[in-house]
């Protein structure tokens, strides 16, 4: 059996659960609760558990995640929960979404994702450790098109708020929708393609060079988002500035497209990919070895910048 590691604090008592919970006795796991016993407010197990790790069997996990979403709202209103926590559940929710909205092709779940960044957003705003916090989330180990997505999205919203501190918090909540969901237009692109472990042919590369575009007909047509920081997001994010990028070769590309193509670009660098024969650079090697490039391609101001998130 394999357990992954998990937070009890934000499963809030009493609430039906799918999923049983696992502590580890040195490198036992014990089962502590099954999944048709209730977890009681105020028990002693909760208190002796809300602030560890707990493990849940892998294949109830998606249990464990959808209970988390359906409950944020009120964990996010919990006064007595750790900031902590709460940024823990908006990460649980966000990657849940993004992995539904890929894995079931749903377009319904991107409106669902577009609501809660305000609930995103607004943590960033209101804490001063936020950055760290949300890095610390980050999974390198694990690819798949929502775990980048969402890297890409903590990286860009990151990057975005030093880079211009005074933004307000709807325009930041804007861009934000535009970096999560910045490779949505694969969703239309043949699965088959997508789940391929060695490295595309030509005509596969040809496809997939079509997702900002089809990304930017989802938005318009199907979410009926408008906003042109978001559009261009979803275009512009593969375009360099020579103008040898996709899908139109354009030079002169948005701000807020230049900032997720640059954090695209990164998580790439670090994320485990089945096609490479090296492992992924770690962050300082990344920031390190790339330098001349990140610098050439989106200025010393975005580089110094981006650095600056990893210092917080």
């Amino acid at each position: 059996m394999k357990l992954i590691p998990a937070r009890l604090s934000v499963v809030k008592p009493s609430i039906k659960r799918n999923f049983d919970i696992y502590a580890m006795n040195k490198t036992q796991p014990v089962l502590i609760l099954s999944k048709n016993t209730p977890l009681k407010k105020g028990s002693l197990l909760f208190k002796h558990y809300a602030n560890r790790i707990i493990y849940i069997p892998s294949e109830q996990l998606q249990a464990y995640k959808q209970l988390i979403t359906n409950s944020l709202d009120d964990i996010l209103k919990d006064e007595s929960m750790p900031e902590q926590h709460k940024m823990y559940a908006i990460y649980v929710t966000f990657t849940n979404q993004l992995e539904m909205l890929m894995n079931n092709k749903n377009i319904s779940i991107a409106k669902n994702i577009s609501k809660n960044m305000t609930k995103f957003v607004g943590s960033i705003l209101n804490s001063s450790s936020s950055i760290s916090i949300f890095l610390s989330f980050i999974e390198n180990n694990i690819h798949n098109i929502a775990t980048h997505m969402f890297n890409v999205g903590i990286y860009s919203t990151m990057l975005t708020k030093i880079l211009y501190p005074d933004i307000s918090s709807t325009q930041l909540e804007k861009v934000a929708t535009g970096y999560f969901m910045h490779d949505i237009g694969m969703i239309k692109i043949d699965k088959n393609i997508l789940q391929k472990k060695d490295k595309y042919t030509k005509k596969e590369y040809e496809e997939i060079k079509k997702h900002p575009v089809l990304g930017a007909e989802i938005l318009e047509k199907e979410l009926k988002i408008k906003d042109p920081n978001i559009i261009k997001i979803i275009l512009e994010h593969h375009e360099r500035k020579d103008g040898s990028g996709y899908p139109y070769g354009k030079k002169d590309i948005n701000r807020f497209a230049r900032i997720c193509s640059m954090c695209d670009i990164f998580d790439a660098i670090t994320s485990k990919r089945e096609y490479k024969d090296n492992p992924p650079e770690t962050t300082f090697e990344a920031l390190k070895n790339n330098k001349e490039f990140f610098v050439d391609e989106f200025g010393k101001e975005f580089y110094e910048a981006f650095v600056l998130c990893f210092k917080q």
